[in-house]
């Protein structure tokens, strides 16, 4: 069943953070403030940038992701079952993970992960409270205009070390794992929808890793059956939202990485997991990474199925110059003829499901690219509305 795309102009979720949210965190982190003093902090700074983005004309409305410290976090910690780890040691992290690689060889620490100590149990929402702070800045008829995000089921099972992820007394393997954890997504999507919640982005650049030949390469090294994985981890994904509301809008957005100033993690064409990646999963909307060669061209679209959506991320974060308005609109003409071909339709209908957007987030763990200022962030998303207007003027 096809679903609409909620806007064809959009945005990931992510926006440039105030200084004063991150030295919050960090006197909450050191014990300085409390938890209420940091949430009152997060409160004020979501509701300011709700209005910018409202007085700007951005949709989908978002809360910039300052109700949390990375956009992974949130989650896992709170469900029962799960003990958060931070620094993570690096024995307990998966080193040919792509981003764990990439932040070793960089010198980085790997700064948290949520470890599965016991039965994974759903006894209260994680998110509830973070999406009440974006939806009490807006009028209740404008809640279907925002767009809340969610990390992936598989996020932890990548870069932890194999049998480091979940305690192997209680899960005997990956799918009674994945089984407990998926049903407590479906929890979660039952309550935030019952809440007013109808869209829902889930953030995975674990997938889009399995376009790197270099990681394929260092997991298989240990042992892994790198095509039985990414087959696990679609099913996760799957059922995670399955029996969401019809009114649900779902979306998932992968990318290779947009670490601190726009550190990317792999490389890759997403040509050799297209034809599983768009044929196995039940999103209604793919945000996909398209912002320059280290994505690849437009040919794996031809395996997007008539009733999906795709969100083509041709504006970069990682640089504030601006794109060439007409560049872009020949990028996304010439990615429609390529879903037009494989879908066996006209282009203007395969318009009808595309949109655009950033790539990735402006600042997916609190720091944002050299050079991006606020200023910067929403002239690149005026541009993204203005491109839109120009290919879908009826319905930007």
């Amino acid at each position: 069943m096809a679903t609409t795309l909620p806007f064809h102009a959009d945005h990931i979720g992510s926006l440039i953070r105030p200084e004063y949210i991150g030295e919050a965190q960090e006197k909450a982190d050191a014990g300085k403030i409390s938890q209420d003093e940091l949430r009152e902090t997060q409160k004020k700074a979501i509701s300011d940038i709700v209005k910018k983005q409202q007085d700007h004309g951005v949709r989908a409305l978002c809360s910039g992701e300052f109700d949390r410290k990375y956009y992974f976090s949130g989650f896992f910690e709170k469900l029962e079952g799960f003990k958060e780890v931070s620094p993570v040691p690096w024995d307990l992290a998966r080193l040919s993970a792509a981003p764990i690689a990439a932040l070793k060889k960089a010198g980085k620490q790997y700064p948290m992960a949520a470890i599965c100590e016991g039965k994974i149990q759903y006894k209260e929402s994680p998110y509830l409270d973070n999406w009440k702070m974006l939806r009490e800045c807006v009028p209740k008829e404008q809640w279907k205009e925002c767009k809340f995000t969610m990390p992936p089921p598989c996020y932890f099972h990548l870069r932890l070390a194999k049998g480091k992820c979940y305690n192997t007394e209680i899960y005997k393997n990956d799918e009674e794992f994945f089984d407990d954890l998926s049903a407590a997504y479906r929890q979660e999507i039952q309550t935030l929808h019952g809440e007013g919640l109808r869209n829902l982005q889930i953030d995975d650049p674990t997938l889009a890793y399995f376009c790197s030949d270099d990681m394929l390469s260092g997991l298989r090294d240990d042992g892994e059956d790198t095509d039985k994985m990414f087959d696990a981890y679609l099913k996760a994904h799957n059922d995670c939202i399955a029996d969401r509301p019809a009114d649900m809008h779902v979306g998932l957005h992968i990318c290779r990485g947009n670490f601190s100033k726009s550190m990317h993690f792999s490389e890759g064409s997403y040509e050799q997991i297209a034809e599983r990646f768009f044929k196995t999963l039940n999103y209604d909307t793919f945000y996909l990474e398209y912002d320059n060669l280290r994505s690849g061209g437009f040919e794996p679209l031809r395996f997007l199925p008539k009733h999906k959506n795709v969100v083509l991320g041709v504006v970069t974060t990682k640089d504030p110059q601006l794109e060439d308005k007409e560049l872009i609109k020949s990028r996304v003409l010439q990615a429609a003829e390529i879903i037009a071909k494989g879908q066996g339709r006209t282009v203007k209908e395969a318009m009808e499901t595309i949109g655009i957007s950033p790539q990735c987030g402006f600042a997916s763990v609190a720091i944002g690219a050299d050079g991006m200022t606020e200023e910067k962030m929403f002239a690149k998303l005026q541009l993204v509305k203005d491109v839109a207007n120009e290919l879908w003027p009826d319905r930007p």
